[in-house]
């Protein structure tokens, strides 16, 4: 698990298709009643990061990684690896 902070510049790129990277920058990081979630929630969330996408430009340029209780972290409903860009 990285220890993300908002503003922090991140790559992502999908388990089944690790080619694909997409470059954003995180903007919040929520919990699951930040989120608006009830408890039951809690058994399959950790937390909610919203990013902000730069690349690619043809994607939604605001989205929502989940970090689920299997410290596997996700894309709309895609398994993705993160990892922290350079400063």
């Amino acid at each position: 698990m990285l220890n993300l902070q908002s503003g922090d510049r991140i790559e992502l790129s999908y388990e089944d298709a690790p080619a694909t990277t997409i470059q954003a920058t995180v903007g919040r990081l929520l919990s699951d009643r930040e989120e608006g979630m009830g408890l039951e929630v809690e058994e399959y969330a950790v937390c909610w990061i919203e990013i902000t996408v730069d690349e690619p430009r043809d994607m939604d340029c605001k989205q929502v990684v989940l970090l689920n209780t299997d410290f596997q972290y996700r894309l709309n409903g895609r398994l993705v690896t993160i990892r922290k860009g350079q400063e």
